[in-house]
């Protein structure tokens, strides 16, 4: 949230909010401190008047207790209780119970039965008897005694003469007088209650929901922040079970004095917050006036203005040297812009522009609709000549060349300068304006001129060669990356045709874009669930039994405009975009299935799968076709894999060492294409091949040309002699044929027998010929 506010702002707030933190806690700390305190105060005054009340009650049970042994002890009333002289008696305890002020005095029989009472003016019930009788006989003990919603303190004696003749009963009645005693010793207000109901209290008119409460305030914070006028404590009345004391202490003033107190800290915070509030917007204009300066300074040097000026008011020391130190930037900002500018538009081995700033510079020649002729020089062979002189000494021959296309940029007559690039190792570019076709010629002449000089290198006398492209903006297009590329595709054909000097020819880059685009779309039949991708299977003829047993794998494709594109051709742009694994995978997860599936329907085939020599040396190659195997419980002995002799000679040693292992496991590894590759005898009799197949160029005219029926047939009598089994690929005619069967070639396989085939179209055709056959 404060990242939306000014700096200034944020000082402010921040040293406010720190001073209101400060206020905060100190204020919590006091309230914390305050009502601890309180309480202890309050339980201390509780403490007290729960002594005081208890004290009374012993200081009169002491009286009762005198008085009571003076009664039993006295011979006159003794004989007066031993005469059953009532009047006697009577008068005995109401003289005895005025002197020490007695609420009641009473005298039974041995039985509990009332002899005479005395109540000093109370009104008490006609008959004690039965609540007389409750007091266990204790003698010289005072107890509590209910009576009508009246508490007394009682003690009982037994009258002897000299055995027991009597009981003898005096007690004080606790009334609101006797209360209101107490509270002027212990300054709590107390209140008897006795099973649930108030029977006396020094309150002027008692709430029975307020005094019979155990305790509103149970915390010291609860204490100061309760609406509650007193704080009300239970405490134990004498011995009593049934009557019990609430003690009340008032808090009003505790109150009064608390809000006082928190008016008061309220006000100061509110007077320091303020302050802090005035004095923080006087600091956050102390800083954020100087950043103000600082930022107008950044904003200068943002917008490229290198210069810093002086400043236009005085600084502090700190922020006068970091505006020091922000000129200081700008100087040093200004000589690396320059550097990492260069660096970003040069080649830093030749000092030529690199790619990005040649096409930058290219670009502007075409938008002024300049005549511009674009030459791709490439010095051939450098590679190898590279890898004999050394890097460093190839690196000197790079930097000769460019300054010979410096010299020569100095030469032509041209009427803009000439751009020149090096685009990669020995690849350089060359921007031309030129007036006409003609004048380039002219041009081309200088420039073979300058650089195939002979070089010195160590005393060495060099002579290079090179190749050139040439593409033209007015021909070959008007786009600067276009005209990149047409031009490094000519030198790309010079290379490839031998020709020193080659020109773009039109349709070559849209051959270009072709591939890029079936790259693309390749990769998106790949990945697609429902394929463009199919399989066709072309049968082939065992030759000696008539049967049809093994089968072919081709794969097809129509793109997305429904073009049938050539295998040759997509494969061959799969190996080269590193897509060959991967569709390499698609077949044979899609051959395994349908082997599978033959299988169960009782045709049991033996099927070809063409692989190339990345698929071989793929990492996960052998582990997911044994996995793939196993999958769909296809037996590796109906799996023979396809790898012509190119393939074979890539990597011989590691792909040797792969094929033996599959062939171990099981699979049949046949050479394709024999007799156009690399063919060698002496590798054929080491390589764990069970098959050899004659390329269908020797086969396509084998009833017309001698030449390929000497070929074919030492080819095959050259492979039973090392144990292999021979297919020919192409037959297609029946004189074809004929002559391989007299050959004892072991297969045949080509259009005379059937086209490929659709899965499906397959098993028909297969049905057909086991019917005609």
């Amino acid at each position: 949230m404060l990242n939306k506010l000014s700096f200034k702002a944020q000082i402010t707030w921040l040293a406010t909010g720190l001073i209101l933190l400060t206020i905060v806690v100190l204020t919590a700390n006091y309230f914390i401190k305050t009502a601890h305190y309180i309480e202890q105060q309050v339980q201390k005054q509780m403490q007290v008047a729960g002594n005081v009340l208890q004290q009374t009650i012993l200081q009169q049970e002491q009286v009762l207790s005198t008085s009571a042994s003076v009664l039993a002890a006295d011979f006159g009333f003794k004989q007066a209780v031993a005469t059953r002289d009532q009047g006697t008696i009577e008068s005995a305890l109401l003289n005895h119970g005025k002197r020490i002020n007695a609420d009641l005095i009473m005298l039974t029989d041995l039985d509990g039965e009332s002899v005479a009472i005395s109540t000093n003016g109370r009104e008490l019930p006609e008959d004690l008897t039965p609540y007389v009788s409750q007091l266990p006989l204790r003698a010289g003990y005072a107890q509590i005694l209910s009576i009508e919603n009246n508490v007394y303190q009682v003690i009982v004696v037994p009258v002897k003469a000299p055995r027991i003749i009597a009981y003898a009963y005096i007690g004080f009645m606790f009334d609101k007088r006797a209360l209101e005693q107490l509270k002027e010793v212990s300054s709590v207000d107390v209140t008897l209650v006795s099973d649930g109901v108030i029977v006396e209290s020094s309150f002027a008119a008692p709430s029975a929901d307020m005094l019979l409460a155990n305790n509103a305030s149970t915390s010291p914070f609860e204490l100061l922040l309760s609406d509650d006028e007193f704080f009300h404590q239970r405490e134990p009345f004498a011995n009593s079970n049934e009557v019990v004391a609430i003690l009340s202490a008032p808090l009003n003033e505790i109150h009064r004095d608390f809000n006082q107190l928190i008016y008061a800290t309220f006000l100061g915070a509110l007077v320091v917050l303020l302050i802090a509030v005035g004095l923080s917007g006087w600091l956050s204009r102390s800083i954020t006036m100087p950043l103000k300066s600082l930022l107008r300074l950044t904003k200068e040097i943002t917008d490229g203005n290198l210069q810093v000026p002086e400043p236009r008011q005085a600084l502090p020391r700190e922020f006068k040297a970091l505006y020091s130190g922000f000129s200081t930037m700008g100087h040093a900002i200004e000589n690396r812009e320059s550097k990492i500018k260069y660096q970003a538009e040069r080649d830093l081995l030749t000092g030529l522009f690199n790619r990005p700033k040649f096409l930058e510079e290219l670009d502007c020649y075409l938008k002024e609709n300049l005549y511009v002729a674009l030459v791709n020089v490439n010095v051939k062979g450098f590679k190898g000549l590279n890898d004999t002189i050394g890097v460093a000494n190839g690196d000197k021959l790079l930097v000769e060349i460019a300054a010979r296309l410096s010299v020569f940029c100095d030469k032509g007559d041209v009427e803009q300068p000439i751009l020149t690039s090096r685009t990669s190792g020995d690849d350089f570019l060359l921007a031309i304006p030129i007036k006409n076709l003609d004048h380039l010629s002219v041009l081309c002449s200088l420039l073979r001129a300058e650089l195939e000089r002979p070089f010195w290198l160590e005393e060495i006398n060099l002579l290079l060669s090179f190749y050139y492209g040439i593409a033209n903006s007015q021909e070959d297009g008007k786009d600067a990356e276009k005209l990149v590329r047409r031009v490094t595709m000519a030198a790309s054909m010079a290379v490839t045709e031998q020709v020193v000097m080659r020109h773009y020819k039109q349709g070559e880059d849209e051959a270009y874009l072709l591939k890029l685009r079936l790259i693309e779309e390749l990769k998106q039949a790949l990945e697609a669930r429902e394929s463009p991708l199919f399989l066709n299977y072309q049968p082939k003829l065992n030759l000696q039994t008539g049967e049809v047993d093994k089968l072919e794998a081709l794969i097809r494709w129509v793109n997305k405009e429904g073009e049938f594109v050539n295998p040759e051709m997509f494969v061959g742009l799969a190996e080269k975009s590193g897509l060959i694994v991967t569709l390499t995978q698609w077949v044979i997860r899609r051959v395994i299935m349908q082997v599978a599936q033959w299988n169960e329907q009782g045709y049991h085939f033996n099927v070809s799968i063409n692989l190339s020599a990345q698929d071989i040396q793929a990492t996960g190659f052998v582990g997911y076709l044994l996995d793939t195997v196993g999958e769909f419980s296809v037996s590796a002995k109906q799996i023979i894999l396809e790898l012509t002799e190119r393939d074979i000679a890539d990597n011989e040693a590691l792909i040797i060492s792969r094929l033996s292992h599959l062939k171990s496991l099981g699979f049949e590894v046949s050479v394709d294409d024999y007799g156009i590759g690399q063919s060698s005898l002496a590798k054929l009799k080491t390589l764990p091949v069970d098959e050899l197949k004659i390329d269908k160029c020797f086969i396509l005219n084998l009833d017309k040309c001698a030449e390929d029926q000497d070929i074919v047939s030492s080819t095959v009598e050259l492979g039973h002699k090392l144990g292999l089994r021979v297919v020919a690929e192409g037959v297609e005619t029946e004189q074809s044929l004929a002559l391989l069967k007299s050959y004892k070639c072991d297969y045949a396989q080509g259009y005379y027998l059937s086209r490929p085939l659709k899965p499906e179209q397959l098993i028909q055709w297969y049905s057909d010929y086991e019917k005609t056959s």
